[in-house]
């Protein structure tokens, strides 16, 4: 465990750096006390030590924070001391995130990918300026070079972790670090989807993930950004579109919250498969769906008869141009980046708790028009309403309207993200189509979606 004194020291190395003239200013916007250039050029040190042994350790520990923001890299050993005297407060990403990210990178023994691992590490540390801890070379480039190409003395764990001390670098650092592992001048694209799976696997339980944000010559560039509140918990019992009879649904494992259909399963389509981290694709859709049609590969034959399967679940017209559009619009223009717009959703969710149900294992038949799973976590959920939803008839219905604003609260409590279209807005075909299209398009920019055009 640090103590107070070192933290005291390491601020102090930091702000020693600092021209004499500079000094004063520079303390007196980290909140310490006023003082004169000349205090400040009789000893840098004194003046700095001076100011700082008068703060209580809250102070400290906040202005320690401040200054790793402030100076990146150069703040690599006050970092480490904070870290030792405050483990929970210095970054968002723990050190168990990091570990088990850097330890699947090391089992791939590809770290730097298609580049040099000079220029690699170039892209995130300014190695030429950071001091070697040899005397024969003049920076950080040197000693890498030296002891992971010519000697070979050096493992990626030594050289990531104790060298570069990534498991206790800013978030920004690591953040920074991982993209560029990812980046489409560093990984081929074949691998990108694997690594951006395994690693988001792990991001996500800190409120971080990677999203698809860029684009190069055609291939995304992904950015790590915080996730936004959202939904806890994994998606499951995906049950959509059904034709005909809806399905009875009930739970057969309270404690699993696990579900069994008891009638008209055949009716509908159920999506058993784990949702990926980065959301629900209309790739993985169609893969699923020839998977389940018993073809040996995925065509163009099979993603048209998964497109007439679920216009074919649509009970209304505004339902069918809004989901026509959104092919239209937007299928091409995000081609392998499209997320799958599910519709006539039964149950996407864990249902809730016995007691919450009071202990009736029937499920209420609620069905989403349509849902979008840009994550576990990401939930949009969409409504296209007819009079149904608010009158009985032609005759005005309070308690209808009433139902639907409380399934509205409940969803939104659950972190779901709830947008309701009126049918009247449909009445126009040409006019809906550039409202479905401007709605997705900020929709897309909301949640990070970029086109590959």
């Amino acid at each position: 465990m640090a103590n107070i004194n070192e933290l005291i020291d390491a601020i102090t190395y930091i702000l020693i750096d600092e021209k004499a003239y500079d000094l004063p200013n520079v303390c007196l916007r980290y909140g310490l006390e006023e003082g004169d250039e000349s205090e400040a050029f009789s000893s840098k040190r004194v003046y700095v030590q001076k100011r700082l042994k008068s703060k209580e350790q809250l102070f400290l520990l906040d202005l320690a924070k401040r200054m790793i923001n402030d100076y990146g890299s150069s703040a690599n050993k006050l970092s480490n001391i904070l870290h030792r005297m405050d483990p929970t407060g210095l970054y968002t990403i723990s050190e168990l995130t990091r570990k088990n990210i850097m330890n699947y990178l090391y089992s791939k023994n590809n770290v730097e990918g298609s580049l040099d691992l000079i220029d690699f590490l170039k892209r995130i540390w300014n190695l030429e300026d950071m001091p070697s801890t040899d005397t024969r070379f003049h920076n950080a480039a040197g000693d890498i070079w030296q002891h992971m190409i010519n000697n070979s003395d050096w493992d990626e764990a030594y050289l990531y972790e104790n060298y570069l001390e990534l498991l206790t670098a800013t978030d920004e650092i690591f953040i920074q670090f991982l993209e560029q592992v990812v980046h489409p001048l560093v990984r081929q694209h074949s691998e990108t989807k694997e690594y951006i799976e395994y690693i988001n696997n792990h991001l996500i339980k800190d409120g971080y993930q990677f999203f698809p944000l860029d684009n190069i010559s055609g291939y995304t560039v992904y950015k790590i950004k915080k996730i936004k509140d959202g939904v806890r918990g994994t998606a499951k019992n995906l049950i959509f579109a059904a034709i005909g009879e809806k399905p009875d649904i009930v739970i057969s494992d309270s404690i699993n919250n696990d579900i069994k259909i008891v009638s008209h399963e055949s009716n509908c389509l159920v999506y058993d498969r784990p949702i990926p981290s980065t959301g629900l694709l209309w790739t993985d859709l169609v893969q699923w769906w020839s998977d389940i049609r018993g073809n040996a590969k995925v065509n163009r034959d099979v993603e048209i008869q998964l497109y007439h399967r679920l216009m074919g679940s649509l009970d209304s017209e505004p339902e069918r141009i809004l989901f026509e559009n959104y092919f239209r619009c937007f299928r091409k223009q995000l081609n392998e980046n499209f997320p799958a717009l599910i519709p006539q959703v039964y149950l996407h969710y864990d249902p809730y708790t016995q007691k919450q149900r009071l202990n009736s294992k029937v499920l209420s038949r609620q069905r989403m028009d349509f849902l979008l799973l840009f994550s576990n976590q990401q939930r949009i959920v969409i409504e296209l309403d007819g009079k149904q939803h608010y009158s009985n008839g032609n005759i005005s219905s309070p308690k209808l309207y009433a139902e639907m604003v409380h399934a509205d609260r409940e969803l939104k409590l659950y972190g779901y993200e709830v947008y309701r279209f009126g049918g009247f807005e449909f009445i126009n075909k040409g006019s809906a189509q550039q409202l479905i299209k401007d709605f997705f398009e900020r929709l897309f920019n909301k949640h990070g979606l970029q086109s590959n055009s």
